[in-house]
C-alpha cells in the first residue's frame, strides 16, 4: 500500500512539473515573438532563456529617472556594464533620501522612482547610496491604510505599487514581521479582489517571494486565470486577448513561484559574486 502511495505521489509531482514547464515555456515562446523592452527581457531571463543578444535601447537622452531604472532591469540580465547608469541614479538621490523624478535631481512626486531606484540598484549590486534616508522617505510616504500611491501626497493607494513597495522594503532590510510590511500585506489582501488585474496578482507573488513568504497555491491559480492557450496573459479577466505587459508580469510571477529564490535576489547575488571576483583579480 505504501509503495502504491509513493508511486502515486511521484507521478503527481512529475505531472505537476511537466504542466508548469509547458505553461512557462509556452508563455516564454509567445513573449520571444514580441518586440521586447527591458521588462520582457527580464521575464525571459527569469524563465531560463538566453537574452545576451537581445536588443535593448539605451536611455542616454532621457531625463526621466525611471527610464534609467528600467534600463538596469533589462541590461543586468544581459550582462551589460551598467556602472554609469547606476551612478546617475545614485546621484539623483535628494537630501531627503528620495531618488528624484528627473536624473538631474529635480522633482520628487513619483513614488515609483523611489521604489524602482531601490530595486534596480539592488539587482545590479550598486548600492552605495544613503539607504537609511531612502527607507525613511519610503516609510513617510506610506499611506495610513498600508498602501502606496502613485504620487506623493495622494491618499488613494495602488495595489500594484504597494506590492512593488514591499520588494523595496525587503531590499532595505525589512521583513514580514516589520510593521510597515504587515500593513502593506493587509492592504493588498483586503483590496486585491476589488481591484484585481494580472499585474497586481503577479506583483503580489513577486513581493511574497522576495520576503521569503509562502505563496499559497490559490494565489498562483488566481494568476493562471489570466493565461490564454497561446501562453499570453490578459490584463483583466473579462478580456479575451493577450497583453504584452500582462504577459511579462505573468511569466515573472510563474518563474518566481517555481524557483526558491526571487528573480531580484538571484540577479543581486550573481552580480555580487562577479564584483567580488573582480576585487580578487585586482588584488592579485
Amino acid at each position: 500500500m505504501r509503495k502504491i502511495t509513493a508511486l502515486t505521489i511521484a507521478f503527481i509531482m512529475i505531472f505537476t512539473s511537466f504542466a508548469f514547464a509547458v505553461d512557462s515555456n509556452t508563455t516564454a515562446k509567445y513573449l520571444e515573438k514580441k518586440k521586447l523592452d527591458e521588462w520582457g527581457i527580464l521575464a525571459l531571463y527569469s524563465s531560463g532563456k538566453d537574452v545576451k543578444n537581445k536588443i535593448l535601447k539605451k536611455v542616454d537622452d532621457s531625463q526621466v529617472t525611471t527610464d534609467y531604472e528600467a534600463y538596469l532591469m533589462g541590461a543586468v540580465p544581459m550582462g551589460k556594464d551598467v556602472c554609469d547608469y547606476a551612478e546617475k541614479i545614485i546621484k539623483s538621490q535628494r537630501q531627503n533620501g528620495k531618488f528624484a523624478d528627473y536624473i538631474d535631481g529635480t522633482e520628487d512626486e513619483l513614488i515609483n522612482a523611489q521604489i524602482w531606484g531601490i530595486i534596480s540598484l539592488y539587482t545590479a549590486n550598486k548600492e552605495n547610496y544613503d539607504k537609511k534616508k531612502a527607507l525613511s522617505w519610503l516609510k513617510e510616504n506610506q499611506n495610513e491604510d498600508g498602501g502606496f500611491s502613485v504620487f506623493t501626497g495622494t491618499k488613494y493607494s495602488d495595489v500594484d505599487l504597494t506590492a512593488m513597495g514591499l520588494i523595496a522594503y525587503s531590499v532595505l532590510g525589512l521583513n514580514q514581521n516589520s510593521e510597515e510590511v504587515k500593513t502593506s500585506l493587509s492592504f493588498i489582501e483586503k483590496n486585491i479582489d476589488k481591484k484585481e488585474s494580472c499585474e497586481s496578482v503577479a506583483y503580489y507573488i513577486l513581493a511574497k517571494k522576495k520576503l521569503g513568504m509562502k505563496i499559497d497555491k490559490s494565489l498562483y491559480n488566481k494568476l493562471l486565470k489570466y493565461q490564454l492557450r497561446d501562453g499570453s496573459f490578459k490584463h483583466l479577466k473579462r478580456g479575451s486577448k493577450g497583453n504584452y505587459m500582462a504577459t511579462w508580469h505573468g511569466l515573472l510571477a510563474m518563474t518566481d513561484y517555481k524557483n526558491e529564490c526571487s528573480i531580484f535576489t538571484r540577479l543581486h547575488d550573481m552580480n555580487k559574486a562577479k564584483d567580488e571576483k573582480k576585487k580578487v583579480v585586482v588584488k592579485k
